[in-house]
């Protein structure tokens, strides 16, 4: 063992030599837990934890006993255990931090500039906590030539799991007329009725092309609260 990882540069020296950057997720992991366990290597043990954190570093705010116990069921101490999660917490606290709050619809376009141009319909759902600081962005739907079907548990399932407070809704229209159709407002109209039995607030339904983009709020299709409203 010693041996091998003379021949292999250690994570730590790497992380020195050339920065984070040039490290994988599993070796960052590495660093930071330090050591292994009497049950398995450090490598081994950087490589469960890392594909356990990926799958379910929600359930940190949701459960974080649960969460906790299974790291340390891994063969993690309870420092180390508590490094991942605090390691975790900070990251997500200072990223949310230097992300700009959602104010006006224009302020989602950067999000949705990678299905603008797309020749198929992408239904995305944007969803923020009550600062109006995005959370997530996924795709929800891939439709044919120029329609996706919506269903709202599709939509809302994921923003509930994330303990989301606000949600933005948005798809492209290929042929690049940003005007609502008939299947657009509906399926708009159901969403709104969903988020208010769910607590949530639908803020707006954005439809983009290549030439810009068709605010249901702006155009007074959705009256909800201000987005500017973070009061929640």
């Amino acid at each position: 063992m010693v041996l091998a990882e003379t021949m292999e540069e250690r994570p730590r020296d790497k992380l020195e030599r050339y920065g984070p950057a040039r490290l994988s997720d599993e070796e960052l992991m590495q660093v930071m837990l330090g050591a292994g366990s009497r049950r398995c290597s450090a490598r081994s043990l950087a490589s469960r934890v890392t594909e356990y954190v990926r799958e379910n570093v929600n359930l940190l705010n949701q459960n974080h006993v649960d969460f906790l116990e299974r790291l340390r069921g891994m063969g993690m101490g309870n420092a180390g255990a508590a490094r991942v999660a605090a390691a975790i917490e900070l990251s997500s606290r200072i990223r949310e931090r230097g992300e700009r709050a959602i104010r006006e619809a224009g302020d989602v376009i950067p999000y949705l500039s990678s299905i603008a141009q797309k020749p198929q319909e992408y239904f995305v759902c944007i969803t923020m906590n009550g600062g109006n600081r995005i959370i997530s962005r996924r795709v929800i739907t891939i439709g044919l030539a120029d329609q996706a079907l919506v269903h709202p548990r599709e939509v809302f399932a994921e923003a509930i799991r994330e303990r989301a407070s606000k949600i933005i809704v948005a798809h492209n229209h290929p042929g690049g007329d940003m005007t609502p159709s008939r299947e657009d407002i509906r399926i708009t109209e159901n969403l709104q009725k969903a988020a208010s039995i769910l607590g949530l607030d639908l803020l707006d339904h954005v439809i983009v092309s290549k030439g810009g983009y068709f605010s249901f709020r702006e155009e007074g299709m959705l009256r909800m609260p201000a987005l500017n409203d973070s009061s929640q």
